[in-house]
């Protein structure tokens, strides 16, 4: 693609495309929202385009919950074993965040629109192939193992150029409260997505959840379609991808307040993560409210992660994010000991809707001040970076499960929140311009 990009005459709610400074992030122009009142909760739904990407993010969100548990449904129905529920977990994870970086960087390259549209294709492909194997009970583990990696692969491409291109459709004033609305809308599928999932297993059967997959995965493309392609100037010169990767590294690892934040969006995380595996063993062996007390603790953070993703988007152009970002590390981390030591399943599923809350308030706006420093040109891969974060999060759950199981799982959560608030301080101490963002 040798010209740049241009759409059509925009309508008077649309951005019109124009080409980019060469060094410097130039949003798309986009109507003048005027401001009654300083907290706008959805200040960012006045933009078409995004209004589209929010409903394609939303259904590709559902996909993805609605395809974990029939998958893990469907993997220890015939294999009768959580040692190979593991391994395509797993082999998901690793193809997603070795595509990432790789992501990132054609991302960096091409229109990311159409980009993401042909990458969502092969979702669309894979989750049709699985969905014939089904039907014809021809399914068998190796195929779904290559299906998960297949996933990974496609969801690790496709992420970093979703990260960039949404900040192409709303430009920087709106930027974190776009990242929020986001963050809620994707909550709000994490309550409702594996819950529907349960239910449809027993009424269409995991075949039919992989016809409902490759219905939303098209969704996902049609609702793209009203997108206009955005800005782009592609490279002066033809460049080696691994020189682009490269550049990026470097990039992330100089510029000090996109390192520390980079680090603020991984390390936290990959403390506190094990909670999510641990759960069955605080529902059942803690509590002992079997399925009811996991339903009721696995939908809570999503819920407290809903309220805070609208608390975010209402701040508006509030100026101390830095502050609010120290304040909800730490609250993520001294909610996730209070969860740990609870002593019943109501009071721990209030501390975990605060786990929730706190806990996307700081990623929301981490995400965004990232996205609001970077130029343009870097924005892809320095936010595969950043997507990485949530892979490598989910290594930190087999050492806590080994901890747990010889000192108990609620020791091993109040320490892991232990460890949340000593690495987010340790990080603002190490990079003090954070504090001022």
């Amino acid at each position: 693609m040798t010209d740049r990009i241009s759409s059509a005459a925009a309508s008077p709610d649309e951005p019109a495309a124009v080409a980019p400074e060469s060094t410097s992030f130039a949003p798309t122009p986009r109507r003048i929202i005027r401001r009654r009142v300083t907290l706008s909760t959805f200040d960012a739904l006045h933009v078409r385009p995004f209004r589209w990407f929010l409903v394609s993010s939303v259904i590709g969100t559902l996909g993805y919950q609605m395809q974990a548990v029939a998958l893990g449904w469907l993997v220890y129905v015939l294999t009768g074993s959580a040692v190979n529920l593991g391994l395509v977990t797993s082999a998901q994870a690793i193809c997603e965040m070795a595509a990432s970086p790789f992501g990132g960087v054609i991302a960096d390259r091409i229109e990311r629109r159409n980009y993401i549209m042909a990458v969502r294709s092969l979702t669309v492909i894979t989750a049709a192939a699985l969905a014939v194997l089904l039907i014809i009970h021809r399914i068998t583990y190796p195929e779904l193992v290559v299906g998960a990696a297949v996933f990974g692969i496609a969801f690790g491409l496709n992420g970093p150029a979703r990260q960039a291109l949404m900040a192409q459709l709303v430009g920087n004033d709106l930027l974190v409260n776009a990242v929020s609305l986001n963050s809620g809308g994707m909550n709000l599928v994490r309550i409702v997505g594996p819950a529907a999932a349960g239910f449809l297993i027993g009424v269409i059967g995991v075949p039919g959840i992989y016809v409902l997959l490759v219905v939303c995965y098209v969704i996902v493309i049609a609702a793209l379609i009203p997108v206009p392609p955005q800005p782009f100037s592609p490279p002066a010169r033809t460049r080696n991808p691994l020189n682009d990767l490269g550049e990026g590294i470097s990039y992330s690892y100089r510029h000090p307040a996109v390192f520390g934040l980079l680090m603020l969006g991984t390390l936290p995380l990959f403390f506190a993560m094990p909670y999510v595996a641990l759960l069955p063993v605080f529902a059942v062996g803690i509590w002992h409210s079997g399925a009811t007390g996991f339903g009721i603790l696995s939908a809570a953070p999503g819920i407290g992660g809903f309220v805070g993703a609208l608390v975010v988007a209402s701040l508006g152009r509030f100026q101390s994010k830095g502050r609010l970002m120290l304040a909800a590390v730490v609250g993520y981390g001294a909610f996730l000991s209070a969860f740990a030591l609870s002593p019943n399943l109501p009071v721990a599923s209030v501390f975990l809707a605060l786990v929730g809350l706190s806990g996307v308030a700081y990623s929301a706006t981490v995400s965004g001040l990232v996205q609001l420093i970077i130029p343009n040109e870097m924005r892809g891969r320095v936010m595969s970076f950043y997507q990485m974060s949530f892979g490598i999060s989910g290594l930190s759950a087999l050492p806590a499960s080994a901890i747990a199981a010889a000192a108990g799982a609620p020791i091993t959560i109040a320490g892991c929140g232990v460890l949340v608030i000593i690495a987010a301080v340790a990080i603002f101490r190490l990079r003090p311009v954070l504090a001022s963002l």
